[in-house]
């Protein structure tokens, strides 16, 4: 698809007939696929508003018929959007490395498969060997043979495995299509786990199986490893373990496939790591005095935070056996992988931001670092805590009047809507005229499209007659986040909606080289206009110390570790060209500043950045026409 942008572009910057070989030449291709290119751009024209002529001796022109068609067309095939993303790259490239049959990949071949120019592919040649580097592995190039990837067994079949984990990339689709189908090897682990009582999460388990499926590619092909002894040797393997021999030796005779003992071993330890301890080992921590250190760390948060951690019994007791247990594991050298961390991160920021300063007081106070992913499983303790509390707050309101100017039908549908958030409550419906029934009901909340001039002093929240979808989940965030006098008459605001916060005078296009130069700029913008406290970047680039918001597919949402916005706000940056932190790039950069009073707003900002996340094209569409109001719309749009 680059190329169909490549040879479009150039047609539509000429006025002239171009030769065959002026795109041969471009894109470093033959004829052949340039042929190829011109075959489904002419298949493809009517429906984008072109048409390509061909004359002999002269080559190819084109012909706009509908510039708007044509346009959309081209923004659609833009390079940005297909390879110009290293993480992307370098995924594909060493798909195809990992995957030949042959020792040496030949460039011209491997630029053809990936359809890019071989100048860009060497021009992503020294990142490529980098990121090898990383796993202790080495790129290899050799004139007239081309490249290919060197280095231990063991390295390259944790390249392989990561890349298999990833999913969504070609030696995923590679590696499930030669491998054909595997539920009978799944079977027979399960029942190697079930015949040694064993306790393995399913995260692991598909770890295991992801192991076994690329280590029928590795073996299929012994080219890449330097060395054959050094394998992962593990002597003192448990001796009940060895059981799991029997499925390396069922994949060599089902896919003809050399198993040695390094590899016995190797899969042996990817199990004893897998495995869940059943009984914890007593450690030097006294259960009661961390207990006491966790309430005290917890009732400082609550004070600050306006919390309830350290009134939750069953929370401190959850989490306190938790954290024995993870002790114990980091005494052990045994690590979990989370699948949801990522997802956590994105959608629950208030609550991981949390988790973060309490995984400092754990290493200030007890000594211990904690991996990101080992947060991830104790944020969902937090998220378990806090979904109690939603329900608490929920519950609390047991007799709730509807007011509508009738009490006709639309009364009735407001009253069901309305039981939809309190299903244990009494909801009852009431015209406005009713004041005396309003009375004697003696509602703890009321619902009301009308203004009240007599009403009981109760939290009220004025409605509109047809509630949306949008106006219901506002409502219940005000009220989950919320605890409002129950003998006070408070009015609470729903209808402000977090978009409201996208502010103009805070969207700008950025030409810059560096993330941490970029989010500090933002944040003194956000402080100068006067909607951040005076710690507001401080707190920010604490929380990118404490680990990077900078999320999937170019999206980043800094934020203050420390939330306290005088005025809440949401700056919005696009990064042109393309940033790159580590492994991933930032295209768009969506920096958060909340007031106490909308920390409601936080679960429909980190949920709209969460969906806008999975939508490729709607991040093209943003990024290559930098506007606040088709931000907006497109947020409107996947919100329905």
């Amino acid at each position: 698809m680059m190329r169909s942008y490549m040879i479009l572009k150039a047609l539509f910057n000429t006025k002239d007939y171009l030769p065959i070989t002026f795109f041969m030449e471009q894109l470093e291709v033959s004829k052949r696929t340039v042929q190829s290119e011109f075959a489904y751009l002419k298949k493809v024209s009517d429906k984008h508003g072109y048409l390509i002529h061909i004359a002999y001796g002269k080559g190819y022109f084109i012909e706009v018929i509908d510039k708007v068609a044509f346009t959309q067309f081209l923004d659609s095939l833009t390079p940005d959007d297909i390879v110009t993303s290293g993480e992307q790259l370098i995924s594909d490239v060493l798909s195809i490395l990992l995957t030949s049959t042959t020792e040496y990949v030949v460039v011209s071949e491997l630029s053809e498969s990936l359809g890019i120019s071989r100048s860009l592919l060497y021009s992503e040649m020294k990142t490529i060997s980098n990121y090898l580097n990383s796993y202790n592995l080495k790129l290899i190039r050799k004139s007239h043979y081309g490249i290919c990837i060197k280095g231990e067994a063991r390295y390259v079949r944790q390249l392989m495995l990561d890349l298999y984990l990833r999913g969504d990339n070609q030696f995923k689709e590679l590696t499930d299509e030669k491998v054909g189908q595997f539920e009978e090897y799944e079977r027979l682990v399960e029942d190697c786990i079930r015949n040694n009582n064993l306790r393995i999460g399913y995260y692991e388990f598909q770890v295991l199986i992801g192991w076994l499926k690329i280590f029928i590619i590795f073996s299929a092909n012994r080219q890449f490893s330097t060395s054959e002894n050094n394998g992962v040797i593990n002597p003192e393997s448990d001796k009940v373990l060895r059981h799991f021999d029997i499925i390396l030796l069922q994949l060599q005779e089902r896919f003809k496939v050399i198993v040695t003992m390094q590899d016995i071993d190797e899969f042996n330890y990817f199990i004893q790591k897998s495995v869940q301890k059943n009984n914890r080992i007593d450690n030097h921590l006294s259960q009661k005095v961390f207990k006491n250190e966790l309430l005290e760390f917890f009732s400082a948060v609550d004070v600050k935070n306006r919390t309830d951690y350290s009134k939750d019994h069953e929370f401190l007791e959850q989490i306190t056996t938790h954290l024995l247990f993870l002790i114990d594991r980091i005494d052990q050298k045994i690590t979990y992988k989370n699948p949801l961390l990522l997802e956590l991160c994105i959608r629950y920021p208030m609550v991981f931001d949390i988790v973060l300063k309490f995984s400092t007081f754990l290493k200030t106070k007890f000594g211990y670092d904690i991996s990101n992913d080992e947060l991830g499983f104790i944020a969902v303790h937090f998220l378990n805590h806090t979904e109690k509390e939603k329900n608490k707050r929920i519950n609390q309101y047991e007799r709730i009047a509807v007011i509508c100017t009738t009490g006709g039908g639309v009364s009735n549908l407001v009253r069901t809507q309305i039981m939809e958030i309190f299903p244990r409550a009494v909801v009852k419906a009431f015209s406005f005229w009713e004041e005396q029934d309003l009375a004697t009901f003696k509602p703890d909340l009321i619902f009301s499209v009308v203004p009240l001039k007599r009403a009981p002093k109760v939290p009220t929240i004025y409605i509109k007659e047809l509630l949306s979808n949008r106006d219901i989940k506002n409502i219940k965030q005000v009220l989950f986040l919320d605890n409002p006098p129950r003998s006070d008459n408070t009015q609470i605001d729903y209808s402000q909606d977090y978009l409201s916060l996208l502010k103009p005078n805070l969207f700008s296009v950025e030409t810059i080289q560096n993330y941490d130069v970029l989010i500090k700029k933002m944040a003194e913008k956000m402080m100068s206009k006067g909607y951040a406290d005076d710690n507001f970047q401080k707190n920010v680039v604490l929380r990118e110390q404490y680990m990077s918001t900078v999320y999937n597919n170019g999206i980043a949402m800094p934020h203050p570790i420390e939330m306290k916005g005088k005025q809440s706000a949401i700056a919005v940056s696009v990064v042109k060209p393309e940033l790159r932190v580590g492994k991933r790039v930032v295209r768009l950069v969506f920096m958060v500043c909340l007031a106490k009073e909308d920390f409601h707003f936080y679960s429909n900002i980190s949920n709209g950045l969460f969906q806008l996340m999975q939508d490729n094209h709607k991040i093209s569409d943003i990024y290559h026409k930098p506007d606040l109001q088709r931000i907006i719309n497109i947020f409107k749009e996947m919100e329905g």
